[in-house]
């Protein structure tokens, strides 16, 4: 039996980044602009290897170059990364990123099926319509951070990655009236600085995935199953809607169905 969820511990990424590496997990590569693509790679540590998947590979984890990472004072504890829930109810966590597309009906959707979502949105591509995403919110979504402009974060300092993360944490806050504590970084890729810049700024967890969804269609990290406590990955994208049917269909023919992270996790990552 899985434990409950007040003993989640730091998963190997955290182990990566508190090593000072860039870490695991994303669909796009920085090059890739606005549009998703349909694959993803597993992040891994210095201490075994990689699991091989079915999926192309985002930017590879490499040592940081960045400087902030040797010199800046460590004030405290860092930030989990999550990447899976432990939980004991046959339960997932649907997050989606970015805000590129805004169909309406995928709110409608959301609001008469009350499903439970978490959504880690980047300023850029919300500015023009705040509004939107305010009714997702008041179906229920959490709103947390994707950063200003989905940067690769390990590229930059420690004072440019804050700004990445605190700027949109501000902007939420005034727009929603909650401070979003949880972040996602762009392309999944994290080093010590992001992890410190994070805390900074308040953010209570970072947080990754275990499987892509592309379409509807899930493309599994191992077997052809889900497993109960998995974080999946969406981006907003123009057949949201038709898309999430797919994706709700496959999830209550596994025997599951979607939870609201809030649920299964402590209440201090949700403290501002």
């Amino acid at each position: 039996m899985a434990p409950p969820a007040r003993t989640v511990t730091a998963t190997a990424c955290t182990l990566l980044a508190a090593g000072g590496l860039t870490a695991c997990h994303d669909t796009r590569s920085p090059q890739a602009g606005r549009s998703p693509t349909a694959s993803a790679s597993r992040g891994t540590t210095r201490h075994r290897r990689p699991r091989s998947t079915r999926t192309t590979a985002r930017p590879k984890a490499t040592r940081s170059t960045n400087p902030a990472s040797r010199t800046l004072p460590d004030d405290g504890p860092l930030p989990p990364v999550i990447s899976h829930v432990p939980v004991r109810s046959r339960v997932v966590f649907i997050t989606i990123d970015d805000g590129w597309e805004k169909d309406p009906a995928f709110v409608r959707l959301v609001r008469d099926r009350r499903i439970p979502l978490t959504l880690f949105l980047t300023n850029a591509a919300i500015k023009d319509d705040y509004g939107y995403f305010g009714g997702l919110r008041r179906a229920g979504a959490l709103i947390e951070d994707h950063t200003m402009t989905h940067p690769y974060l390990p590229k930059l300092s420690y004072a440019r990655q804050r700004e990445e993360i605190c700027a949109p944490a501000d902007i939420y806050t005034r727009r929603y009236g909650t401070r979003p504590t949880l972040l996602r970084a762009p392309y999944g890729a994290t080093d010590r600085t992001t992890l410190r810049a994070a805390r900074d700024c308040g953010m209570k967890a970072v947080f990754f995935w275990r499987e892509v969804v592309t379409n509807g269609r899930i493309a599994y990290q191992s077997g052809r199953r889900l497993r109960p406590g998995d974080i999946l990955l969406v981006h907003f994208n123009p057949h949201m809607t038709a898309d999430f049917e797919r994706l709700l269909h496959t999830i209550a023919e596994q025997g599951l169905r979607p939870a609201a992270v809030r649920r299964y996790l402590p209440a201090r990552y949700f403290r501002s």
